[in-house]
This record gives structure tokens, C-alpha cells and sequence, in this order.
């Protein structure tokens, strides 16, 4: 009724033809070939003088995969065409839609394919000397007893430097947000302190102090543990950046609720203690974690003080090997621990954000 309508009244624009899909049709397509051409060749180095294995996985199952949104792109192609003809403008932009949809679906396909088959090929090219140099299955099982154990130094390093950052790095940031012009030593200080080790990298300090304190025999400061002294190193530097998280989130607190609940009679130390810590606390508790897993990566520095974590373990299997596979599982085992808590960062920045959205 619509394209009638059009058709028979005098001075009535014709409509704009549905937006071409033979770009992303022909585009689909090329991709589609390269990511084939690729699987292919990873195929042939994976399972080299096996022919079922490369027409069959190497060319058939990408052909599959890619082809079935392409195809579907194609008939949606067709489908548009065909109602452009019956003078339906309407059909034949939605048809065009589907088209572009499904083409857009095939490159997508087509790249995690080739990104896939590329990596594949390279890991196996040349008699597989990659696979065999990071990726040699019996040499990263061979210690992986032994570095899970070494993990637990790492752990050990990563909680006890957390909680101690966690506890300085309020103590500065409450110190910087002290108002009034009484307290201009002490934002001085902790602003001095914030900016000092923000800017030391992590090793030197590791270096510095597992090495340093030793050598004074000052009683006490001297007679810790290595371990004790890179918690202590890593405290001081992540306390640094603690306190920029927990003033960001002091500060976005509406200065109204400080206000209110000094009017309700709270002293200063209550205002700080029963509402802006709980809340800077909630809204800080998905970067805070983010925080802790850049720590728990840091903890692999103190292999430059000696001791042996999961790295140095790793390290002295790759020694005795000849070969680096063992240390490619360390980094294995600390991606394993850090993606669960990766996730749980997602989760709380997505419900803070519907939190946010709600309000």
C-alpha cells in the first residue's frame, strides 16, 4: 500500500534505495579466504603429512564456521533485492539490514579465526621450536609441585603488604584531606610521601630495603626476614598509591552528607568513622581490588633479592632444562589467580554503576 501510494501521486519523492551491502559481502568474503588460507597452514604445521586433518579441520570447519552467517548474508542480500523490485522499500531496508548484520557477524568470526590460526602456526611453525621452547608439557608439570609451593610466598608477600598499605595509605590520605591551616605540616608531609614513592619503582625499593636495612644493625630494623623486608618495600610503595584511591573516594562523597551529619551533632571523627569511610570504602572497592592484583604481580620482583618464589622456582627448572616452559607456567598459575578476581572487579564495577543508574 505504502510503495502505491508513492507510485501514484504526482510529485512524491521516490524512496533511497536500502543501503548497500556489497562492501561488507565482498569484504566478508576476502576475510573469509585469508582466515582459511591460515587455518590451513596452522594445520599443516600442527599435523604436518596429514591430509583428513587438513582438508577436514584445516578448510572445512572455518569454511563451516565463517559460512553460515555469510551465506545467510547473501540470502539476505538477495531477499532485499527482491523486495526493492516488488516496489517494497520497507522489506527490502530490513532485509538489507540483516544482510549487513550477518556480513558483520562473518568478519568477526573470521578474525578470532585468523588471530587463532596465526597464533597456532606460529607457536608450531619450524618443527614447533616455539611450543617446544615456552610450551613443552613435561617440563612445565615437571615443577609445578614446587612452584605452587613457592606460590605461597607470593601469597604471603601479597596479603601482608595489602593489609599494611591498606591501614597507611587511609592514615595519608585522611592526613592530606586535614583542613585548615594548622595542618598545612602534615598534608605537606603526606602529599611529600604520596609523590616521593609513587615515583620509585617497586625493584629499587624492593633492592633498597631487603638490602639496606641489613647493613645498618640498628637492633630490630635489622634482624627481620627477607620476606619481612620485601612486605615492608611493597607496603610503602602501594600505601602510595592506596591513599590516591581513598582520597578520590573520600572526595566524591557529596560534601552535603559532611555537612548534615555535623548538623545531627557528630563530632569530626564521627563524621569521618560512621559515614564517609563506609561510604568511600564501597565506592573504591572495585579499584582497591585492581590495586591488589598489580600487587600480587609485583611480588615476582623479589626474585632480584633472592628469594624464591614462584619465579625464582620456575627459573632455577628453566636453569637446569635448558628451556623456558617452566616459567611459562608460573605465568599460568598467577593468571589463574588473578582472573577469578578480574571477574569479581567486573561485577562490582557493573553494580556500582547500576547502583549509580538507580540513583
Amino acid at each position: 500500500m505504502f510503495t502505491e501510494e508513492l507510485s501514484t501521486v504526482d510529485g512524491t519523492p521516490t524512496p533511497a534505495e536500502p543501503m548497500a551491502t556489497k562492501h561488507y559481502r565482498s569484504g566478508a568474503v576476502i576475510l573469509a579466504a585469508l582466515t582459511i588460507a591460515v587455518c590451513a597452514m596452522f594445520i599443516a604445521e600442527l599435523l604436518p603429512a596429514n591430509t583428513l586433518a587438513l582438508v577436514g579441520i584445516g578448510v572445512l570447519v572455518p569454511a563451516l564456521v565463517i559460512g553460515v552467517p555469510l551465506g545467510r548474508a547473501f540470502v539476505a542480500a538477495n531477499e532485499s533485492s527482491t523486495q526493492w523490485l516488488e516496489h517494497n522499500p520497507v522489506g527490502a531496508r530490513i532485509a538489507a539490514s540483516r544482510s549487513r548484520d550477518h556480513s558483520i557477524t562473518a568478519i568477526g568470526v573470521s578474525g578470532a579465526l585468523a588471530v587463532i590460526g596465526i597464533v597456532g602456526w606460529v607457536i608450531f611453525v619450524n618443527g614447533g621450536a616455539v611450543q617446544q621452547t615456552f610450551f613443552n608439557i613435561e617440563f612445565m608439570f615437571e615443577g609445578l609441585g614446587d612452584i605452587f609451593k613457592a606460590l605461597l610466598v607470593n601469597v604471603q608477600i601479597a596479603v601482608g603488604a595489602q593489609i599494611l598499605a591498606m591501614v597507611f595509605g587511609l592514615l595519608l590520605a585522611v592526613g592530606r584531606l586535614l583542613p585548615g591551616k594548622g595542618f598545612a605540616p602534615i598534608r605537606a608531609l603526606c602529599i611529600t610521601y604520596i609523590d616521593v614513592f609513587r615515583g620509585i619503582p617497586s625493584v629499587v625499593l624492593i633492592y633498597l630495603v631487603c638490602f639496606g636495612l641489613p647493613l645498618t644493625e640498628v637492633p630490630v630494623l635489622s634482624e627481620g626476614s627477607l620476606v619481612v623486608y620485601a612486605i615492608v618495600a611493597l607496603s610503602i610503595t602501594y600505601s602510595a598509591y592506596n591513599a590516591e584511591l581513598y582520597r578520590a573516594g573520600l572526595e566524591s562523597i557529596n560534601p552535603d552528607q559532611n555537612a548534615a551529619a555535623v548538623s545531627l551533632g557528630l563530632t569530626p571523627g564521627d563524621v569521618m568513622r560512621f559515614v564517609m569511610v563506609p561510604q568511600m570504602f564501597r565506592n573504591i572497592a572495585a579499584p582497591m581490588l585492581s590495586q591488589f592484583i598489580g600487587l600480587q604481580k609485583d611480588t615476582a620482583l623479589v626474585i632480584v633479592v633472592g628469594i624464591i618464589d614462584a619465579f625464582s622456582q620456575a627459573k632455577i627448572y628453566a636453569a637446569n632444562d635448558f628451556n623456558l616452559s617452566a616459567v611459562t607456567a608460573v605465568c599460568f598459575v598467577f593468571v589463574l589467580i588473578t582472573i577469578p578476581q578480574t571477574r569479581f572487579v567486573d561485577y562490582l564495577l557493573a553494580r556500582t554503576s547500576v547502583s549509580r543508574k538507580g540513583k
